[in-house]
């Protein structure tokens, strides 16, 4: 492709948008700003993972879109520049790359909000890659579940190409699919219900709306035949929704724990727009946030139609909150903002200062596809110290959905025991040896695992004390520990994995009798250690309150 002239270079300056964002000029919420932290934080140390960024390939891709045109709405057969917050996404995602000269983003992830020309950016997106990223006998397929839905997306691609007078001469239209003259290149819409879908052999693909998708199957089948690809590219896009068992709020937790630095994953580009807090959803800042096209294609006129009717029908609350302010809706809120757990955190912490002191343990054992933990509690000088263990057969954590668990093992802070299967000996020891450094109170531990494990332990004479995991036994140490964290009284060790276990806990709080409890989105996502920690400091706070002096100003009955 030839480089557009230097008049036209000039419209794009993409690299303001994430100044302008870094300087607090242009509201976003906390996900945005991570995401435009993560490029420039990678400028500096990302030579080290042997990353670099291509300032010539992130303008290469920009200047495709010149070639490009409106076909529909206000500005139909006008020239396609991207808005300033899409040239920073573009140039982030096409200028990545690895050390081999490869693209370093293989899926990019990308949240917004209906109304903010997304559709438009996937189709050139998708052009791009089928006719200018060099790459011989390129596939490019739009996917969705249903080849109608599929058609949407591609529908839009065909209508640039049949509005450029450049294109046009390139590119030929057959049955709605796209294919270069004389060569190989083929641009499809696909969908699970094409005649075929095997024998695929993709350079790239959009995939739009993923929250409508039940499973990860079309997702899968583009992944899988990516192989003989050297820098194909997954480009998916969704706004928010209410399928929580799905494939898109399973890449939405993954796009936050990257973002957040708890997981580590330097070919997953995550872009995310939406609230900072949902409970303020008709407040106009909060609108700003979500959509980056405000003022474009988003007008706030419109928002705030939506928002009043949607305040006084509250059956159409969740549309608006999804589609306008990209919220997921789920049955549960967050429990701690990760913010405040990793406020409480001392790196100086030391076990072996608490040598001979009172120690309660919270255990949670496992099935075979879970995470064995144990928090030990401390109290001292009016606050509470918890160091955590954690625990994980070896087959578990050589899956390929949880290859952080590696991570984990080698940096100590997960111990992998052979086998398909968690070998409890390898706790029971961990036991024994903490009882003999510490005035061991209990070993508060869930029966649902343990009855057989327990019964052993008792038998050496192990302060063993069964805690049933229910809202009744639960809600008090749930709003003990919550407090403890937001005082400062509660200081915890570093450990990734606990980090990312109370960033998996939601708190599901019952509407009739107000009981809580913790809970999880799904069963990937594991939250063993918050258990094992409220265990630990509901027995170390009862037996602080028990052994304080009673007010005599209080007459027990």
């Amino acid at each position: 492709m030839t480089a557009k002239p230097e008049a036209d270079r000039r419209l794009f300056d993409w690299d303001l948008y994430g100044r302008r964002v870094m300087a607090g000029e242009i509201p976003v919420c906390k996900w945005t700003r991570l995401a435009v932290e993560r490029h420039y934080r990678d400028l500096e140390a990302g030579a080290g993972r042997g990353l670099r960024f291509s300032e010539a390939h992130a303008q290469h891709a920009l200047e495709f879109f010149l070639y490009l045109r409106h076909s529909k709405g206000e500005w139909a057969g006008q020239q396609f520049v991207p808005s300033l917050w899409q040239q920073f996404w573009i140039a982030v995602a096409f200028g990545w790359m690895r050390a081999d000269g490869s693209r370093r983003f293989r899926e990019v992830w990308e949240e917004v909000p209906r109304k903010n020309g997304k559709s438009t950016k996937l189709s050139g997106t998708g052009l791009y890659l089928f006719f200018a990223d060099g790459e011989g006998g390129a596939e490019i397929y739009t996917a969705a579940t249903k080849l109608d839905q599929a058609r949407i997306t591609h529908d839009e691609a065909v209508r640039m190409v049949e509005s450029s007078p450049l294109l046009r001469r390139h590119i030929s239209v057959r049955r709605g699919e796209l294919f270069l003259r004389g060569r190989a290149d083929s641009f499809k819409p696909l969908g699970r219900d094409s005649k075929t879908i095997d024998g695929l052999n993709p350079h790239g693909a959009i995939f739009d709306e993923v929250h409508a998708h039940n499973d990860r199957g079309m997702i899968d089948v583009i992944k899988s035949g990516t192989g003989a690809r050297r820098q194909w590219l997954i480009w998916m896009i969704t706004t928010a929704g209410i399928n929580l068992r799905g494939p898109g709020f399973e890449l939405h937790g993954h796009a936050e724990k990257v973002l957040e630095g708890l997981i580590e994953d330097d070919a997953f580009l995550a872009i995310i727009y939406t609230v900072d807090d949902p409970e303020k959803w008709q407040d106009p800042l909060e609108w700003r946030k979500a959509n980056p096209n405000f003022g474009v294609s988003v007008y706030e006129e419109g928002l705030r139609e939506a928002c009043e009717r949607a305040a006084k029908v509250p059956s159409e609350q969740p549309e608006f909150k999804t589609k306008r302010l990209n919220i997921w809706l789920s049955g549960g809120a967050k429990w701690i903002p990760l913010a405040e757990w990793r406020r409480c955190e001392d790196k100086t912490l030391s076990l072996e200062r608490f040598r001979g002191k009172r120690c309660w343990i919270g255990l949670d054992l496992a099935e075979r596809r879970d995470i064995a933990a144990i928090a030990l509690v401390f109290r001292e000088a009016g606050k509470y110290y918890v160091f955590f263990r954690f625990y994980i057969n070896e087959y578990q954590a050589n899956l390929p959905e949880n290859r952080h668990y590696l991570k984990w093992e080698q940096s100590g802070h997960l111990i992998v025991t052979e086998g398909n299967a968690t070998d409890f000996d390898v706790i029971a020891d961990h036991l024994r040896d903490f009882k003999r450094q510490f005035a061991l109170e209990e070993v508060d531990y869930d029966p649902k695992f343990a009855p057989y494990f327990a019964k052993k332990l008792l038998e050496e004479e192990m302060p063993m004390v069964e805690i049933g995991q229910n809202p009744s036994t639960f809600t008090a140490p749930i709003i003990e520990a919550e407090n403890l964290i937001l005082t400062g009284e509660l200081v915890h060790e570093h450990n990734p994995v606990m980090d990312w276990m109370v960033s998996n806990a939601k708190l599901l709080k019952s509407k009739f009798n107000g009981l809580c409890q913790i809970g999880k989105d799904r069963e990937s996502e594991k939250i063993d250690g918050v258990m094992a920690m409220l265990m630990g400091i509901a027995r170390a706070t009862a037996a602080e309150f028990e052994e304080k002096p009673a007010d005599p100003g209080i007459i027990l009955l």
